[in-house]
């Protein structure tokens, strides 16, 4: 569905016109297996970001030690920052399986005016939390070697670490309710 000016300009349409959160859910199961099968197969992770490192686009970041957060590394000093780049199985499955999406995001934002345009971000950020909820109550990350204490976060360049974990939590505790 190509955007128009006739199209609605917001999130939620696009979202649902393109199945973006089934689509980054499954890319993201399927780079967690590419990984747990990997030469990074026996290395035990600390924690996973989706690194939203420029809008629109996403890395995959994982670290390996366990006390970032206990010495305030915040983010993690991540250990593969672009997982993706150290495997390019991972890679190659989001250039292939968000090649039709990035296109039409990459149209969405260039339509959108200013407030348009913050209110997409803030979508394309809730759907990247709701997308981690989802693979955190899959077990998803059953694939790979985790240590206890395991964190997922979604972050930014830039962006204050406990506000974003603030809302990944509040997008965690909105899915248990609804499960409820």
């Amino acid at each position: 569905m190509p955007m128009t000016p006739d199209s609605p300009l917001d999130w939620h349409t696009f979202e649902t016109a393109y199945d973006v959160e089934e689509t980054w859910f499954q890319l993201a199961r399927a780079s967690l297996a590419a990984l747990g099968a990997s030469a990074f197969k026996d290395q035990t992770f600390s924690a996973f970001a989706f690194n939203a490192v420029s809008f629109p686009s996403i890395s995959l970041s994982l670290d390996t030690d366990p006390d970032s957060r206990k010495r305030d590394y915040y983010p993690p000093d991540w250990s593969n920052e672009c997982m993706e780049v150290d495997v390019p199985e991972m890679g190659q499955l989001w250039t292939d399986g968000c090649a039709r999406i990035d296109g039409a995001l990459i149209e969405l934002i260039d339509a959108a005016d200013d407030e348009q345009l913050g209110a997409i971000e803030e979508g394309y950020l809730h759907s990247l939390r709701k997308t981690m909820v989802r693979l955190e109550t899959s077990q998803a990350f059953d694939q790979i070697k985790t240590c206890a204490g395991f964190w997922t976060v979604v972050t930014q360049v830039d962006a204050d670490t406990d506000a974003e974990e603030r809302l990944l939590e509040q997008v965690r505790l909105a899915a248990a309710n609804s499960d409820a």
